[in-house]
């Protein structure tokens, strides 16, 4: 009777060795099994009707082509403004490109001038030579104008400080700020001013110097 409760207490220490006590909180394999199902409930709600796949794919598409589009105006007309600017410095080169050579010839000119206004102040001594002078001053000056070159209108003009270089102030009866002398002239080359004028500009009479 013994062996028999003996057995039976065995066979109950190992029924209660052999089974697991639950946590309250339940089963630890449940929560993973939880989430798939939410993730393929989701996949589910997602999928989509190939009609509305293509509606999508079409969307996405379209604004990368209104993207593309607007990068190529841009780079197109960044290449417009270069082009145009590459064709303006060319036709400079070429309408200005005897600048810096018509600016060195302008004392020759000058001297050739002087000497000229000499031999007229001598009168009639020397008439043939002043006669060559004069034929080559005006060879001289058809010349320039043939390259664009044309003097700069300075005496009975208003002092402009774009075209006028003022070396001294006298009292006149001229308007104030009018040009009464010229002491060299100056020109312009084409539209650009290759030389302004030295010029003598009036102001009133009996007007106080500043500091005086």
């Amino acid at each position: 009777m013994e062996d028999k409760d003996l057995q039976k207490e065995k066979n109950d220490s190992a029924r209660a060795e052999g089974s697991e006590v639950k946590p309250a909180g339940g089963d630890n394999g449940a929560a993973p099994d939880i989430i798939k199902e939410g993730e393929a409930a989701a996949e589910k709600k997602e999928q989509l009707s190939p009609e509305e796949q293509l509606r999508r794919q079409l969307a996405e598409k379209t604004k990368e082509a209104a993207e593309f589009f607007d990068k190529w105006l841009r780079l197109r007309a960044e290449f417009e403004n270069f082009k145009k600017r590459m064709q303006k410095e060319k036709a400079d080169l070429l309408k200005f490109g005897n600048e810096s050579l018509l600016r060195a010839l302008l004392p020759v000119l000058d001297n050739l001038t002087r000497a000229l206004d000499h031999g007229k102040e001598k009168g009639g001594q020397a008439s043939s030579l002043l006669e060559g002078v004069e034929l080559i001053h005006k060879q001289f000056i058809n010349i320039l104008e043939k390259f664009g070159v044309k003097p700069v209108s300075a005496v009975g003009e208003l002092f402009d400080p774009e075209k006028h270089e003022a070396i001294a102030q006298e009292e006149s009866d001229q308007e104030p700020n009018k040009v009464i002398g010229e002491v060299e002239k100056g020109y312009l080359y084409h539209e650009r001013l290759l030389r302004p004028a030295k010029v003598i500009v009036a102001k009133p009479k009996g007007e106080k110097r500043e500091g005086a």
